[in-house]
């Protein structure tokens, strides 16, 4: 027996640390915004009445007393970025919901955080504080991530919490709020920003596709999903590879309501465009909610900027229910779903706990991409993840991860039985994730591999991974 694919040798790795972006607020510097008499750019919460600021040579001035200017609309997972010079002076942000305010400044080397008359600060390293500073917030439901940048790089300084935030991404307290620059005492803002970044790390790669399977290509890049981890917790991020080299773009964040009005983090969704019906279908996993698996089917675009959508939940499993049964079990997670037009049938892999085998993938079939599917088969025992439909050569297959062993372990199933994948230089982490990207690149046919490996990028459990890339030779 042949192997389906031959080795895979390794392109290149690479870590996105909080370096990719999409924009979604800032203050720019260029016009005079504190006397102008026709706009009213970054409109006034608070100032002191010896306020004196001005605009000059592109920096905001603050000369003395206090004020706050409004930035960009409140977003729950947004991050926002302060560069400045200031002497013995507060310079952050004013985070303002329906109700509630909280400010987080930093004085020097110590960091203030003042909310419902609750304050707490933290003194930082004083050899981190130089001329010019960076103060960068990540923000999360009922939390605040602190770095500075050092050299170019943010650097995890501190976390707060805060109970008073948590309801911060239910869509009517979020529209309804917004976000701040403050500064009291003399500063020079070179800088006043806010945007969706990539995380610590990520995880999760799925390829966005059409229902028969084949990756979406347009203008020399494909798009993928990944889960983009924060100091704790993550959301959904879309990027997009120009598939010839190692350029990879953030272009896009998803988030998921499902009818209660939270923007939730929900994982390893599978985007379909049917070109027939001209929509998107998903199927995506819950982690954060019921952890059994949801879907939906929408219109607009989900690749580009911030993006919530709709979803259901499959129908919950009884105690009476089989785990062959097409109904949603507690840590289900990870699903593909094809259009499989030499049988015109709809399938879908479900990784699922399996009792006394562990994560295994269960295979269903139906008529219909949602509805009414039929068990016809599982994996191999073991611990798999990340799985995906992919066809080579007019034969279908199916790879995912596996294992807790030291190096990854990945498994091809075909019509002959179960392989397992030939890595020159497998990633350097457990349970590898099986995401194989069959793309036409000039004549040619190609097939990458992209994963992650699991090295803990904070002391979450959850906020793996760096990126790994492998072409079929």
């Amino acid at each position: 027996m042949s192997s389906f694919f031959s080795q895979f040798k390794r392109k290149f790795s690479k870590t996105m640390y909080k370096n990719l972006k999409i924009n979604l607020g800032e203050m720019t510097f260029f016009k005079d915004f504190v006397n102008d008499t026709k706009g009213d750019l970054y409109p006034i919460k608070d100032k002191s009445d010896d306020c004196l600021e001005f605009v000059k040579d592109n920096r905001y001035v603050l000369e003395s007393g206090s004020i706050s200017r409004m930035i960009c609309q409140f977003f729950p997972y947004a991050t926002y970025k302060a560069t400045y010079t200031a002497s013995n002076a507060d310079v952050g942000f004013l985070f303002n919901l329906v109700d509630t305010d909280a400010r987080l400044t930093l004085n020097g080397n110590v960091l203030s955080f003042e909310c419902n008359g609750r304050k707490e600060e933290k003194e930082l390293a004083s050899n981190l504080i130089s001329e010019e500073n960076s103060l960068i917030v990540s923000c999360r439901p009922g939390a605040f991530d602190v770095y500075l940048e050092i050299n170019g790089k943010p650097e995890y300084q501190h976390t707060v919490y805060e109970d008073a935030f948590l309801d911060s991404n239910i869509e009517s307290v979020f529209s309804n709020s917004y976000a701040y620059l403050y500064v009291s005492g003399i500063a020079i803002i070179k800088e006043a920003c806010s945007y969706i970044d990539s995380g610590i790390s990520f995880a999760d790669i799925r390829p966005i596709k059409y229902e028969d399977g084949e990756v979406i290509q347009e203008d020399g890049k494909i798009y993928f999903t990944a889960t983009i981890r924060m100091q704790e917790n993550s959301f959904q991020g879309i990027f997009s590879w120009n598939y010839t080299t190692s350029s990879i773009n953030l272009t896009g964040a998803v988030f998921y309501d499902s009818g209660d009005g939270r923007w939730r983090n929900y994982l390893a969704p599978v985007f379909i465009y049917h070109r027939e019906k001209k929509e998107w279908l998903i199927w995506v996993s819950s982690f954060e909610h019921k952890h059994i698996l949801a879907y939906s089917k929408f219109e607009g675009d989900p690749r580009f900027g911030v993006n919530v959508v709709d979803v259901k939940f499959m129908k919950e499993a009884s105690p009476d229910s089989d785990i062959t049964d097409f109904v949603g079990f507690k840590g289900d997670e990870d699903p593909d779903l094809l259009y499989d037009e030499q049988n015109g049938r709809w399938l879908l892999a479900i990784c699922r706990v399996v009792p006394k085998i562990g994560y295994a993938y269960l295979f269903f079939e139906s008529d219909d991409p949602f509805l009414n599917f039929r068990y016809i088969g599982r994996g191999e025992p073991g611990s798999e993840t990340g799985g995906s439909f992919v066809r080579r050569n007019g034969e279908l297959a199916f790879v995912c991860g596996n294992a807790y062993s030291p190096r990854s372990q990945y498994r091809i199933y075909t019509k002959h039985g179960m392989e397992i994948a030939d890595f020159n230089h497998p990633d350097g982490g457990f349970r590898g994730w099986g995401s194989v990207f069959k793309i036409k690149a000039g004549s040619r046919t190609r097939y990458f591999w992209l994963t992650f490996d699991r090295h803990n990028g904070s002391n979450y459990g959850w906020s793996y991974g760096n990126f790994y890339c492998f072409e079929m030779i």
